[in-house]
């Protein structure tokens, strides 16, 4: 847990002086000025952890892959076809024949997607603190194997911005570009259709009824399932979905904003709390990321904790919003028993579940480090 400690310190640290030096309306418990500097170092923190690593879960396979690709910049070697991932591979073809390192690589990678998604909860989150703290219990470590998705997702919190300003061609811009990264980054496409406040019409019953269903149904329908991720260019077998689904613990946290929204839901529509556009998408895009958990339950967690991953950072922006919904004499023992569970979680993931981190993460001194060969 030792090599965690100074990066998740630092960063939460700085985000304390952050939330500080900024301002809330006490009736609303909502920024009426954000400090607009001190998360920068945020990203260079993480960045700078994540981008020295040389091993860790995937981490050493795209090394291992980047090492082999050719110096000449060809792009007849592509393959553009869907599924393909072409958008990675003539970035990692530009920056080989740039003459950068493999090292240099991973820290490109890192910081390119660090940056994104602290930007994202930084612009949109009602509680910068508790977003980063939440970040790092659920968030922080994956961009540390799944580079492709990872900055996929990154590419798609972009369009989602563009969305939420009704952008609409960048927003389609932006999710094309995040295709050519990692396929399931299509899912998106479904985003204007959530632009609704939770619990305010039917609209949330139905989508929860419809995953219900589909995790029930999911073996008839197993045969639909597979065309898909062939098409995706994904390789599952009726065997790759008959493994042990998603562990259970790990469908619960997925649900809780899920759970809170309904317990609050005549707060949530209360013009009180005024629920903006962007806070009722980042909701609904989170239940999202739990029903899709749910769906694991009855598949395979390789797959649909893989999906379910691409909506993880919005229940990061999510839960606040909720939390500060609270009454407030329960609020603050709430956020401690928050801080509690979701620690509780994060050590349960990454000391129990996948094996020690530090036995896992490897990296190189900063003074080693070399961008260009």
């Amino acid at each position: 847990m030792w090599k965690l400690v100074p990066v998740v310190a630092i960063s939460l640290t700085i985000t304390l002086f952050s939330n500080l030096f900024s301002r809330k309306d006490p009736m609303k418990n909502k920024y009426v000025y954000q400090e607009k500097f001190l998360w920068i170092f945020i990203i260079v923190t993480m960045a700078l952890f994540a981008g020295l690593r040389t091993n860790y879960k995937d981490t050493s396979a795209y090394i291992h892959s980047y090492n082999l690709l050719s110096k000449e910049f060809d792009l007849s070697r592509i393959d553009y076809s869907f599924g393909a991932n072409p958008g990675f591979n003539i970035l990692n073809m530009l920056m080989k024949s740039l003459g950068i390192t493999s090292q240099g690589f991973i820290m490109v990678y890192s910081v390119l997607t660090y940056m994104i998604y602290i930007w994202f909860i930084h612009k949109y989150s009602s509680d910068f603190l508790m977003s980063m703290f939440l970040f790092v219990c659920l968030v922080f470590t994956f961009p540390l194997a799944a580079i492709k998705q990872c900055v996929a997702v990154a590419f798609c919190l972009v369009a989602v911005d563009k969305a939420i300003n009704k952008k609409w061609f960048w927003f389609i811009f932006w999710i094309f570009i995040a295709e050519t990264f990692h396929a399931y980054s299509f899912l998106y496409l479904i985003v204007p259709l959530l632009f609704f406040v939770p619990w305010q019409d039917k609209r949330t019953i139905y989508w929860v009824l419809i995953f219900l269903v589909s995790g029930l149904m999911l073996k008839p329908l197993l045969g639909t399932v597979l065309n898909v991720t062939d098409m995706l260019g994904e390789e599952y077998t009726v065997d790759s979905f008959s493994g042990e689904g998603v562990n259970p613990l790990r469908v619960l946290v997925c649900l809780v904003p899920f759970v809170m929204s309904f317990i609050l839901r005549k707060k949530v529509n209360s013009p009180e709390y005024e629920v903006t556009r962007a806070e009722g998408l980042c909701m609904n895009l989170s239940f999202l990321n739990g029903e899709i958990m749910f769906v694991g339950l009855f598949g395979t967690a390789n797959y649909f904790a893989r999906l379910a991953n691409y909506f993880y950072i919005f229940p990061i922006i999510a839960l606040p919003r909720l939390f500060n919904m609270v009454t407030p004499k329960w609020r603050a023992p709430m956020k401690v028993a928050v801080v509690v569970c979701y620690f509780f979680f994060f050590y349960y993931s990454e000391y129990i579940v996948y094996g020690h981190f530090d036995n896992r993460f490897k990296s190189i001194p900063i003074g080693d480090f070399s961008f260009f060969s």
